[in-house]
């Protein structure tokens, strides 16, 4: 990076010198060429011109070189490319006026066709080099050559023979022809898009080859442009532009030899750097590996071994250098002879296992792997061996054998079913799947392994797992009911992941389908209780309307006229309310079957309240409510709601043994229609208040512990929440959410 960062401030350095030389000779152009002595100008330009000619024929030289160690394209072109324009420079020099006599007299005629052939060739043949691809070429470059030499003579003597013919390009004391700057002209286009394209490799290479390069195309591109400036050709420009071409071929030479080149033979030194460390790496591969590796000749005698060979078999080298690897284990001769007999035909053995005998005489078994080794000629000339010792390997093989026999037969024992699967596009695909309780669905394993889920033995279950799965396969624990042919079962899903993806899912699936009907039973058990505990209520709340109505009879004897229909009309309404009393009563008593349809949950509560006035009434207890919401259409099972609600007041009613206010408010909170239920009474401790819905677990002297339980349940197979929040000494509010009907 240092010496690429200093290479670019030497160009940069010598493209503003050549500006500002340019600069200075438009701005000084006549006080410069009286400074500039006219006398030295052959000299001058002879040094000059011969400084390109040598750096032509070296570039011409280096490329020749490189072309036979790397055979790629640019080295192949290149040095003909300099070679010719080193030629026609030569002779722009030989002819160029005040020279001696060569072949024939120096004109300006001869000279500026020699420099504008020595510039075209430049300029196109690095246009060409530029847009080539570098690949490797195999050819005969003797072609190439003569062809240059062709092109170099004919060229030659066309312009010596048709010299008086050919066009000015040059006016004495007026300096050059519109054809001339013309041919510069494009020449400097040639040029600038060279400059672009090598520009553009530039930004992708970074390379200091190709930096050179951008500096040399400057140079030459500048020292057109100059050339094309001067009066008379002892004008200072010309010796300006011949500079500047002169450092541009300099460029030139050092980008593509002094770097290409030299990074060429470097990479031959590492090559052979590299081989050496390969060599080394074998070696050391050869002496340290712990397998046994014997190389032997086509007739199986051992040549040599290494390190390995004596820990696995016990030999050492010395005491078998030499001698058949059949003579070493006489006892397994016939199959060495065979496996060194498949070898020696061209074959490898492969993976091979067998059993060979240590020195101490004990048996081992081998994994081997014998290959032939062929000369360049394909001749085979020796074999090599690689073993290692597996006994122990076979033994742990065989104990994981046995664990998963073990593993698989705990798993066929379980009551359940276990099961594994996996996502293969957009199919899950079970890799495991056994258990007792797959006797009972009437299923063999091998149904269901290795089987997709939509072709499961059970009609119709495919697309009740899928959501599931995919689900699981999100990362995610899923536990569901399902039922599978008239049994009740729990399935969980725990999803496995390894670097934050899940590889397999694990699923397990418990029949529950007795738990059901236990749960069933204890709600059956506790609407009983709370039957019974209100009976003595409903009771007390008949006899009042039967003493009315017993009074008012009796008055009704003993009276006549229109004041009777009054008492009538009473007598009358006290019995529908003992009618609606019974009603209740009868609803909440006699087993009913679940049916989900669609109520008006207010009207439910209204209805759950008139059923609890008398024993809120006996507790001297004041209940209010608050109907914040006009639509209540709910979806559920009305029995088993106004169970729910039965429950959690007369809790609220118990709570208040001192009697108190009970208040029940019904509203709309976030497109769902929220029950509250909010008692004076004792209050339940903090530290309680999580237990709330346990079985079995209750505060209540009398109690059964299930009332809340069945609560829970029921509200969560109605898709809503309850929820508990308590003060001691300030009260319980019971909180229950439901969803709209849709």
């Amino acid at each position: 990076m240092a010496n690429l960062l200093k290479q670019s401030k030497f160009g940069f350095s010598l493209l503003f010198i050549s500006f500002l030389l340019i600069g200075l000779g438009h701005i000084y152009q006549s006080s410069l060429n009286e400074l500039y002595m006219v006398e030295n100008h052959i000299f001058i330009h002879s040094i000059l011109e011969l400084f390109s000619v040598i750096v032509c024929f070296a570039a011409s030289l280096y490329g020749w070189k490189a072309f036979e160690e790397t055979k790629n394209r640019t080295f192949l072109w290149l040095p003909f490319i300099f070679f010719v324009v080193g030629v026609f420079d030569l002779l722009h020099f030989m002819t160029y006026p005040g020279m001696p006599f060569f072949l024939t007299e120096s004109s300006l005629e001869k000279t500026g066709w020699f420099w504008i052939m020595a510039r075209s060739v430049a300029s196109i043949g690095l246009l060409f080099l530029t847009l080539s691809e570098e690949k490797k070429r195999t050819i005969n470059r003797k072609w190439i050559g003569l062809y240059t030499f062709l092109f170099l003579f004919c060229v030659t003597s066309f312009i010596y023979y048709f010299e008086k013919d050919l066009p000015i390009l040059i006016v004495p004391n007026h300096g050059p022809t519109i054809l001339k700057n013309t041919i510069e002209y494009l020449l400097c286009l040639l040029i600038f898009i060279t400059f672009i394209n090598t520009l553009v490799k530039y930004q992708k290479t970074k390379l200091k080859a190709d930096l050179e390069l951008l500096f040399a195309f400057s140079l030459l591109l500048l020292s057109e442009f100059t050339i094309t400036f001067y009066t008379n050709v002892s004008d200072v420009f010309v010796v300006i532009g011949h500079i500047i071409k002169a450092f541009g071929y300099l460029f030139i030479l050092k980008a593509f030899f002094f770097s290409k080149l030299q990074l060429t033979f470097q990479q031959k030194q590492e090559t052979e750097k590299d081989l050496k460390n390969t060599q080394v790496l074998l070696q050391s591969f050869f002496d340290h590996t712990p397998d046994s590796i014997t190389i032997m000749d086509e007739k199986g005698m051992v040549l040599t071994v290494n390190q390995g060979f004596e820990k696995v078999y016990g030999w050492k080298e010395n005491e078998v250098k030499g001698k058949l690897f059949r003579d070493i284990m006489p006892e397994l001769r016939e199959n060495i002879d065979y496996v060194v007999s498949e070898v020696a035909s061209g074959k490898t053995m492969i993976a091979y296992n067998t059993t060979r005998q240590r020195k101490d005489g004990s048996k081992i078994l081998i994994n081997m792997t014998i290959s032939p080794i062929k000369d360049e000629q394909g001749k085979i000339v020796q074999m090599a061996a690689i073993s290692r010792d597996i006994t122990l390997q076979r033994e742990a093989e065989n104990r994981m054998l046995e664990m998963e026999r073990e593993l698989k037969e705990m798993v066929r024992k379980q009551q359940g079913v276990i099961f594994k699967f996996i996502k293969v596009g957009e199919d899950f695909i079970h890799t495991i799947c056994d258990g007792e309780l797959l006797n009972s669905l009437k299923i063999k394993p091998e149904q269901v392994v290795g089987k997709k889920i939509c072709e499961h033995p059970i009609e119709g279950i495919s697309d009740a797992l899928k959501d599931y799965y995919e689900q699981s396969w999100l990362g995610e624990d899923v536990t569901f009911e399902i039922t599978i042919s008239h049994i009740t079962c729990v399935i969980t899903l725990k999803p496995v992941i390894v670097n934050q993806e899940v590889v397999e899912v694990i699923g397990s699936c418990i029949d529950i389908t007795k738990l059901k009907r236990t749960e069933a039973l204890l709600q059956k058990s506790e609407k009983l209780a709370v039957v019974g505990e209100l009976a003595a209520g409903l009771a007390h709340e008949i006899r009042n309307p039967l003493t009315t109505l017993k009074g008012f009879t009796q008055l009704i004897d003993s009276q006549k006229g229109e004041t009777n229909r009054s008492y009538i009309e009473l007598m009358l309404s006290e019995l529908d309310r003992i009618e609606m009393i019974t009603n209740e009563f009868m609803a909440v008593a006699k087993p009913q079957a679940i049916t989900f349809q669609e109520h008006d949950l207010i009207k439910i509560v209204k209805q759950i309240v008139a059923f609890s006035a008398p024993q809120a009434l006996l507790n001297n207890i004041e209940i209010k409510e608050y109907y914040l919401t006009e639509y209540s259409d709910i979806i559920c099972d009305i029995n088993q709601i106004k169970q729910v609600f039965i429950n959690l007041v007369k809790n609220a009613i118990e709570a208040m043994p001192n009697g108190g206010s009970l208040k029940i408010i019904v509203e709309n909170q976030n497109d769902q229609i929220v029950i509250q239920i909010k008692d004076s009474g004792v209050g339940v401790p903090k530290d309680i208040l999580p237990r709330l819905g346990e079985p079995f677990y209750t505060l209540k002297e009398k109690g059964t512990g299930l009332g809340l339980m069945v609560s829970y349940r029921i509200i969560e197979s109605h898709q809503g929440t309850i929820a508990f929040e308590s003060e001691e000494h300030v009260g319980t509010t019971v909180k229950i959410t439901l969803p709209y009907k849709n």
